[in-house]
């Protein structure tokens, strides 16, 4: 696999498991059932694209899986912060957009910079982008 294809999966996969985390943290603090099931759906979608990227790598990505568990820590506990102070919907919804935004950059950025990369995983990073755009637009009703 060459680094492009490999840089690609590596950001999808990264970015899909901060909004799995992300999802799982914040669900327990939701009170609206509509945007509790909204969340499930979503956590499904990413994971499905978690293991897509898992599997195009060639299983190379799994055996990554703990490096950037200090970058979800951090995440986190800057989110269980948040928390404490307001844990209404609109600030979880805010949350949420926060998080996809920085998605839709970074995996735009790689994009952007390996556009030789294998065909499957550039169809899974735009697949990526597009989730975290839909999941903008349906959280912007909650803000």
């Amino acid at each position: 696999m060459d680094t492009s294809t490999y840089e690609i999966l590596k950001e999808c996969n990264s970015g899909c498991r901060m909004a799995v985390n992300s999802i799982e943290q914040l669900v327990v603090y939701l009170k609206n059932q509509e945007l509790q099931e909204l969340f499930s759906k979503y956590k499904e979608d990413y994971e499905k694209m978690e293991r897509e990227s898992i599997r195009l790598s060639e299983g190379k990505l799994q055996e990554e899986k703990f490096s950037e568990k200090a970058a979800e820590t951090f995440a986190w506990i800057s989110a269980e912060v948040k928390m404490m102070f307001n844990d209404d919907t609109s600030k979880i919804a805010e949350m949420m957009i926060d998080g996809a935004n920085m998605g839709i950059k970074s995996i735009t950025g790689k994009l952007n910079r390996y556009s030789e990369a294998e065909k499957e995983s550039i169809s899974l990073a735009k697949k990526f982008e597009k989730t975290c755009e839909k999941m903008i637009q349906d959280m912007k009703k909650y803000l």
